[in-house]
C-alpha cells in the first residue's frame, strides 16, 4: 500500500507530462543500503509481471511484491523540491548503525 497526498501527485504529474516515453507508472525501488538501513527512490517505469501496483490520488504506483512482503506500506511525500520514500516499518535488524564506525 502507498500512502501519499495531492501535492506530491501533482508533481508527479507535472515529470509525467515532461517525459512519457520513460512510462506513466510511478516505482518505488531499493536506492541502496546505507547505516540507517535501506534508502528507497522512484523511477517512472512500466509495469512488471512480479509487480503490486496501486492508484492513489489518480496516479498508479508499482513495486516488487518482495518489497510489500519485507517492509509494509510505503509513504511517499514531496518536500522542499524532492521525494521521501519511506517505509512504514523496518524489518528487525535492517535499521541503526551498529556496524557502521560513524555512529557513535
Amino acid at each position: 500500500m502507498i500512502k501519499t497526498n495531492q501535492e506530491t501527485v501533482d508533481e508527479i504529474k507535472k515529470i509525467i507530462d515532461e517525459n512519457l516515453e520513460q512510462g506513466t507508472c510511478v516505482r518505488i525501488y531499493l536506492a541502496g543500503m546505507g547505516c540507517s538501513g535501506p534508502s528507497f527512490g522512484l523511477a517512472l517505469d512500466d509495469k512488471k509481471d512480479e509487480d503490486e501496483s496501486w492508484v492513489v490520488e489518480g496516479q498508479e504506483f508499482v513495486m516488487q511484491k518482495d518489497f510489500l512482503d519485507q517492509f509494509g506500506s510505503f509513504t511517499v511525500e514531496y518536500q522542499d523540491g524532492g521525494y521521501i520514500v519511506e517505509p512504514d516499518s523496518l524489518p528487525e535488524g535492517m535499521g541503526g548503525c551498529a556496524s557502521c564506525a560513524g555512529c557513535n
